[in-house]
C-alpha cells in the first residue's frame, strides 16, 4: 500500500508540473506580449529610419553592399519592395509572412506587424516600414533573427517561476487528495484507541487506500460490538451472581433472628440451598463456555450410538417430565456417529431441559433423529409456550432469556443455549429454530454424518 501511495504522490507531483507549465505558457504571454512587442516595434522603427536616411543617400549600385552589410552586423532579414516587386532580400530568412496587400500599405506609409509565434520573442515577428526616398516609396520588411539574451532569460525565467507556482499549487491541491482519507484513518485511529468505536469513514477510493479505510470501518464496528458484548457480559454476569448472594444473605438473616420454629427454619435452609446449587451452575456454566471459547477444551470424538445417547438423556431427566405428565416420542432408527459424547450430551440436555421447563402439564415432546445429504439432524419438538420472533435472533447471546420470569423460576441463567451452539459450532454443525408463540419450538441440530 506504501508503494500505491508513493506512485500515487509521484504521479499526482508530474501531472501539477505539466498543468503548470501548460497553464504558464499563456499567462507569461499575456505578461510579456504586448510590452515586448511594443518595445521591438520601437526600437525597429528607430533602425528603419536610420536606414531610410542612409538608404536614400546611397548611390544605387552602393545600396546592396550597404543593405547585405546591415544584416550580418544586425542580424536580421531584411527585404525592399519597390512597386514592381522585390528589389532587395537578404538575411537567412527565405520569405516574409507579409501579403502582397500588405506590402503595398507598408509602401502608402503604413506600418505593420505580423506575429509567427505565440510567444513574445523578436525573432517571431516581422515588422513592415514604409522607405521613403527621392525616386518612389518603398516597403521595409525586417524579420530579427536573435533576440536579446537578457529578455530571452527574462521571459524563460519567469516562465519556469509561473510553471512551478501554478505546479507546487496544483501539487498540494491534488495530493490533499490523498493525504485527507490518512488524516481521517489517523483520527479514527486515535478514537478508538479511546474507545470510541462509532467511526464514519468517508471514502470513494477502491484503491489499497480506500480498502483499508473499509476494513478500518469494518474492524472498529466488530471491534464495537465485542465491547457491547463484554460490558453486557459483565453486567449480566454481576447481575446473575447478586441476584442468588442477596438471596442467601436475606435467609441467613432470618435465621439469625430468636423465636424460627424449626419448620420456618427447614424452609430459609432450603432456599439458601436451592440459591447456593443456582450460584455453582453458573459457575459452571461461565466455566465451560470460557473453556470451549478458548479453544483448550478436550476434545475427543469417537465413534458412538447417537440414538441411545438420546434415549438416555431422556431416562435420566425421567423425574421431570413425569413431574408435569408429559408425553414423549421417540423415532430414533439406529445411527452411528463421530463426535465428542460428553460436550454432545451437554447438548441434548439443555435442549430436551428447555422442552421440559416450557411445556405445559399433559403437553408433548418429541425426539427424531433424521438422516440425508451427508447430514444427521436430530429435531427436539415441543408444544410448549413458543418463541417470538424477536427472542429467535437473540436465543443464542449469553446471558439472553427470552422468558425471564420462567427461566427464573427454573432457576437457568441464559449460558445454556449459548453453550449449545458453540459445542455444535465445534463440531462443524448447524442449528434451526422453527417456532411459533402458543404452538411450541422444534430446534433441530445438524451434524455431518460418517
Amino acid at each position: 500500500m506504501i508503494k500505491s501511495i508513493n506512485f500515487k504522490i509521484l504521479l499526482i507531483f508530474i501531472v501539477a508540473l505539466a498543468v503548470g507549465f501548460g497553464l504558464s505558457i499563456p499567462i507569461t504571454v499575456s505578461l510579456f506580449q504586448n510590452q515586448v512587442t511594443q518595445s521591438i516595434r520601437d526600437e525597429y522603427a528607430m533602425r528603419s529610419g536610420l536606414i531610410a536616411d542612409v538608404y536614400s543617400r546611397l548611390a544605387p549600385t552602393e545600396r546592396g553592399h550597404y543593405l547585405n552589410q546591415l544584416s550580418e552586423e544586425m542580424k536580421v532579414s531584411l527585404w525592399i519592395y519597390d512597386r514592381n516587386g522585390l528589389l532587395y532580400a537578404y538575411g537567412h530568412t527565405s520569405k516574409p509572412n507579409l501579403s502582397d496587400d500588405e506590402i503595398r500599405l507598408v509602401q502608402g506609409g503604413a506600418e505593420i506587424m505580423r506575429s509567427t509565434s505565440v510567444l513574445p520573442l523578436p525573432t517571431s515577428l516581422q515588422m513592415g516600414f514604409p522607405l521613403r526616398t527621392a525616386d518612389e516609396p518603398l516597403a521595409l520588411v525586417i524579420h530579427p533573427e536573435s533576440s536579446n539574451m537578457y529578455l530571452l532569460f527574462t521571459i524563460i525565467g519567469s516562465f519556469i517561476l509561473i510553471a512551478l507556482a501554478i505546479g507546487s499549487f496544483k501539487f498540494i491541491l491534488f495530493t490533499r487528495v490523498v493525504v485527507k482519507p490518512l488524516k481521517a484513518l489517523t483520527a479514527a485511529t486515535q478514537k478508538v484507541a479511546k474507545g470510541d468505536y462509532n467511526i464514519v469513514l468517508q471514502t470513494k477510493s477502491k484503491d489499497e487506500l480506500g480498502v483499508l479505510s473499509k476494513q478500518f470501518q469494518q474492524m472498529a464496528y466488530e471491534v464495537g460490538q465485542v465491547e457491547r458484548m463484554r460490558q453486557e457480559f459483565v453486567s449480566n454476569v454481576s447481575h446473575e451472581i447478586q441476584t442468588p448472594l442477596a438471596s442467601i444473605s436475606g435467609f441467613v438473616s432470618i435465621l439469625q433472628k430468636d423465636g424460627l420454629d424449626e419448620a420456618e427454619q427447614l424452609r430459609c435452609l432450603n432456599i439458601i440451598r436451592e440459591e447456593s446449587m443456582r450460584l455453582s451452575r453458573l459457575s459452571e456454566n461461565m466455566l465451560r463456555l470460557a473453556t470451549i471459547d478458548s479453544n483448550h477444551y478436550p476434545f475427543h470424538p469417537t465413534l458412538f450410538r447417537l440414538d441411545r445417547q438420546l434415549r438416555r438423556i431422556v431416562i435420566a431427566a425421567e423425574p421431570q417430565w413425569a413431574d408435569k405428565h408429559l408425553n414423549i416420542h421417540f423415532k430414533l432408527p439406529k445411527t452411528t456417529i463421530h463426535a465428542d459424547e460428553d460436550l454432545l450430551n451437554q447438548v441434548w440436555l439443555n435442549i430436551f431441559s428447555n422442552s421440559i421447563k416450557f411445556t405445559p402439564e399433559g403437553g408433548d415432546i418429541s425426539i427424531e433423529l433424521v438422516s440425508g445429504n451427508e447430514k444427521i439432524g436430530v429435531v427436539i419438538r415441543d408444544t410448549g409456550i413458543g418463541i417470538t420472533e424477536e427472542d429467535r435472533k437473540r436465543i443464542f447471546e449469553r446471558f439472553y432469556m427470552a422468558d425471564k420470569s420462567h427461566n427464573r423460576e427454573a432457576g437457568g441463567s441464559g449460558l445454556g443455549l449459548a453453550i449449545v451452539k458453540r459445542v455444535v459450532e465445534l463440531h462443524s454443525g448447524s442449528i434451526e429454530i422453527d417456532s411459533a408463540v402458543g404452538k411450541g419450538t422444534a430446534i433441530t441440530v445438524f451434524l455431518p454424518a460418517m
